[in-house]
């Protein structure tokens, strides 16, 4: 049974408005994740801070999605992995990557698959234990201060995947095509 609200621009709180004003302009939509807290204004800007935070540091855009989708596959966040999929369609980090990170494989880089391996680790371990990918990141060429941003990252997209799987939000339009499931591996085509 439903028990949550996904607020339209014309039922969240007047605080709310902003962030979705500011999400429509970059997305052309607001996504259920944020739209969800469309009543709860303080979570709401909270939750966009954090999330401008991560994706305007240092990181590329296809950086941050690895950091993103990494993240959703592991908290096996349906909903995340398939608005991320989409997202990292608009970067540079090409199909092969996406497909390769949505079904487990080895990224061929050797930069984004330390980016990679240091973001699972983080959110396998919550930072504990996981000082030969923190090592491994900085020997390809990560600095410590983005390795910041990483945490950061997860935290954020950590967030966002209890919210989505909690609730189990339905999927927003764009992202349907890439539905995502813990037990399939779909193979993308270019599209």
């Amino acid at each position: 049974m439903k028990h949550y609200t996904i607020y339209k621009h014309e039922t969240a709180a007047p605080e709310a408005l902003p962030v979705f004003d500011a999400t429509t302009e970059k997305r052309g939509f607001v996504p259920n994740v944020y739209a969800v807290y469309g009543g709860t204004p303080n979570a709401l800007n909270g939750f966009a801070a954090l999330t401008a935070g991560f994706t305007n540091g240092t990181l590329t855009p296809a950086e941050c999605e690895v950091v993103l989708l990494t993240t959703s596959i592991h908290n096996q966040c349906r909903y995340c992995v398939a608005g991320h999929t989409y997202y990292a369609k608009e970067t540079d980090l090409g199909i092969e990557n996406i497909v390769a990170l949505r079904e487990g494989y080895e990224l061929k880089d050797r930069k984004l698959q330390a980016l990679r391996r240091f973001a699972k680790a983080l959110a396998e371990k919550r930072g504990r234990d996981s000082q030969p990918e923190y090592d491994a990141f900085l020997k390809v060429g990560y600095s410590h201060e983005q390795a910041l941003e990483v945490i950061q990252g997860v935290a954020m997209k950590t967030l966002s995947n209890m919210t989505a799987s909690l609730l189990k939000l339905p999927l927003d339009a764009p992202f349907v095509p890439y539905a995502w499931s813990p037990n399939s591996r779909p193979h993308l085509k270019a599209a």
